[in-house]
């Protein structure tokens, strides 16, 4: 690969320069630990951990716990919606709760990633956990729905704070044939939450601890995990020499804010649009405009570093020169797209066809969850076995277009639940392998000085892919569902509030007034929404086949590449 050298800057500074400061760092503390060379197969000496023992296990049980929570937190309110809406009303404003949590986070994950690799990466790291622990605990107290969706933003730009700082972390105190397991791992966990969500979210929802210790569970684990990052993880210090004022001045603030209004002003679009308002409302036609030109005018910005310089722009502009770069941004994001829809939806089917509770209703989803984690956890392995990423990418999207095409042609009332979740299995195995071997190969497929860049344009494209299923898989649901109820039930004496309700289950109660036949045709036009919406697993799976067959036939591990993460 060869690549025009940027002016390294505060953002991009080398990793191994990253981990000379960090084994600085860490032999102050450690005055007692050496850090000693061990065989390499790149032309520089591999270096060793130089924390180890207990210190080392209570580091990564901390990083691990809270990237848990950061990918429970992700999906928790998949299933509480219910609840949600019998304590404050506002169907209208019930999307906003689940996709808060991803627009607080894709809106911040530049900005993290340059403040991570420009000041003390410890105090960083500790000021985004306090953030998810406060936006958290709004959450949980919250007096209104609106208090709940701002409380879901600041948790969800706290909580990619936690794992952005996890990945910046163990790429500097691991050593390069380490570093793969530890790195797999924070996606295991970040995976096992985002699956688990919705079943805890269910049982406390269904419990006497009410939906609001979904949130409050944050505290108490946060709270445990807080010794360890205030007293055992190490300072690490990527620039010195410079003061703080020439560091803050590096930053590219505006390019941040306008990329953050790009992805405000996105949601809100499609969001609002055929739903709290119509298609042809002005409050729609300007959301658009506004998107569109903040879109253009944020391009610009950064194409022609405007205000900044290119070597200091918040988006990584040259990756985008970067085949390989590009194509594992698109299957990140395509995965997670795959991920989420299964996620969100499957249980809103069981609730609806079987009249399953919430926590009911999310348990179905185990066999995706032990599938999905237990893929997820050996695709590290698989990548080191097979070497050519390339081919693990295609397997993926084979398995996904094969269990999320039947899902969109097929998917009924009277579709039995072992096929169900045979076929979410299948797709399972598909996000397993493609969740988080994107961090692994973008960081070991591009030079040093660009391993920051590399990660925080993974992390956009899967947060960012989030936010973009959640946003298209939300409104393709709702709009379809309403459409076709609205059709079912008319003449029933049903509002249109009422309507929207039962499309939320909010209104399962009404849902069962409904009397046979009546209530059959209704499910049916529920379960006929679904197919559409569950059209984006196929589609993304095509999507991550056709960007795999683009991708190099080129083996990893197996030669001297650029070892970043």
């Amino acid at each position: 690969m060869s690549h025009n050298q940027p002016e390294e800057r505060p953002s991009q500074i080398s990793t191994q320069n990253r981990t000379d400061h960090f084994t600085r760092d860490a032999e102050k503390d450690d005055a007692d630990q050496t850090l000693a060379p061990e065989g390499s197969e790149t032309e520089s000496a591999e270096k060793s951990r130089t924390i180890r023992g207990f210190r080392w296990f209570i580091i990564c049980m901390a990083l691990y716990i809270t990237c848990f929570l950061y990918g429970l937190d992700t999906t928790i309110a998949a299933d509480v919606q219910g609840p949600v809406i019998k304590a404050f009303g506002h169907v209208e404003q019930l999307a906003w709760v689940g996709a808060g949590f991803p627009l607080g986070s894709v809106c911040v994950i530049l900005l993290l990633g340059t403040l991570f690799n420009t000041f003390n990466m410890k105090w960083v790291l500790v000021a985004t956990v306090v953030l998810f622990e406060a936006g958290s605990a709004l959450c949980g107290a919250a007096p209104t729905m609106s208090a709940l969706i701002i409380g879901r933003v600041i948790a969800g730009a706290g909580g990619s704070g936690i794992y952005l700082g996890s990945l910046e972390y163990f790429t500097v105190m691991t050593g390069e044939k380490e570093r793969g397991l530890y790195m797999s791992l924070i996606g295991v966990f970040w995976g096992l939450g985002a699956i688990l969500g919705p079943v805890i979210g269910g049982a406390f929802s269904v419990s006497a601890a009410t939906w609001r210790w979904a949130f409050y569970i944050n505290l108490v684990i946060g709270a445990i995990s807080a010794p360890a990052f205030l007293f055992y993880l190490p300072a690490t210090h990527p620039i010195q020499g410079i003061n703080i004022q020439k560091r803050l001045a590096s930053v590219d603030f505006v390019g941040f804010l306008l990329g953050a209004g790009v992805w405000v002003s996105f949601l809100l679009a499609f969001t609002m649009a055929g739903g709290q308002w119509r298609w042809n409302d002005g409050r729609t036609i300007a959301t658009f405009v506004i998107f569109g030109a903040l879109l253009t005018t944020y391009a610009s910005q950064q194409y022609f570093a405007i205000l900044t310089t290119p070597s200091r722009r918040a988006f990584p502009l040259h990756l985008l020169r970067d085949r390989t770069q590009v194509l594992l941004y698109i299957v990140t994001a395509a995965g997670t797209t795959s991920l989420f829809v299964v996620v969100y939806y499957i249980p809103i089917y069981f609730q609806f066809v079987n009249d399953d509770e919430a926590l009911m209703a999310a348990v179905r989803l185990l066999p995706f969850v032990i599938v999905g984690v237990t893929v997820n956890l050996i695709s590290g392995t698989f990548l080191h076995f097979i070497k050519v990423y390339k081919l693990l990418y295609t397997i993926a999207a084979v398995f996904m277009v094969a269990g999320g095409g039947p899902l969109m042609a097929y998917l009924d009332p009277s579709t039995t639940t072992g096929t169900i979740y045979g076929l979410t299995a299948l797709v399972a195995i598909g996000t397993g392998l493609s969740m988080v071997i994107g961090y692994t190969v973008a960081t070991l497929t591009t030079r040093p000085g660009d391993t920051g860049a590399a990660l925080s344009l993974q992390n956009v494209s899967q947060i960012g892919g989030q936010v973009i299923a959640l946003a298209v898989a939300g409104q393709t649901y709702q709009s379809t569902a309403i459409k076709n109820l609205s059709v079912v039930l008319a003449g029933n004496g049903f509002s249109e509030q009422e309507i929207r309700g039962v499309v939320a289950g909010a209104q399962s109660v009404l849902f069962e007034k409904l009397g046979g036949e009546l209530r059959d045709r209704a499910i049916e036009a529920v379960t006929a929404a679904m197919r559409m919406t569950f059209v984006l697993v196929p589609v993304s799976g095509g999507v991550m086949l056709i960007a795999a067959l683009g991708m190099k036939w080129e083996r990893l591990f197996g030669r001297a590449v650029a070892v970043g993460a």
